[in-house]
């Protein structure tokens, strides 16, 4: 039987090597398009860590409390899960700066219905820095403003 254990050790820890910073990191994103989604207020605000600096793209000021990421996205709680659905606009750029800092750049759009007609957002430019504190990964820092238009 122990013999058993070990081989399963030893087979399951190269998958549980395979996550690093960067996955960890885009894991945290991921889940924050899934919990927009889901219109899952506590679930995106807690995404944040309580210090997090904060810009929504209409925002006048910078939110530096997890009460004022909460306002910004307090009308999630009007919505139904799935009725505006949050996926990426393309691949976004990762930077690994050490095992507990991830940079992630990219952009991201909403998909909605409305009178029966699919309606797709504009993409949005996203900067998004995901810290890790002990053991638990979070955003600590995210921007996001609408894309100009080409020139």
């Amino acid at each position: 039987m122990r013999h058993f254990l070990l081989i399963a050790a030893l087979v399951a820890l190269p998958f549980s090597a395979l996550a690093g910073p960067k996955e960890d990191a885009q894991a945290v994103f991921d889940e924050f398009l899934t919990k927009y989604t889901a219109a899952n207020l506590d679930g995106v605000v807690g995404l944040f860590w309580a210090d997090a600096l904060f810009w929504g793209t209409q925002m006048p000021n910078l939110a530096t409390t997890p009460e004022a990421i909460r306002d910004y996205f307090n009308p999630l709680s009007d919505r139904k899960p799935n009725e505006r659905k949050a996926t990426l606009a393309g691949i976004p750029s990762v930077l690994v700066l050490s095992d507990s800092a991830v940079l992630i750049s990219g952009m991201w759009q909403t998909e909605s219905v409305v009178d029966g007609k699919p309606v797709v957002s504009a993409p949005s430019r996203i900067s998004v820095a995901v810290t890790k504190r002990g053991d638990l990964w979070l955003m600590s820092q995210f921007h996001n403003s609408p894309r100009p238009k080409p020139r």
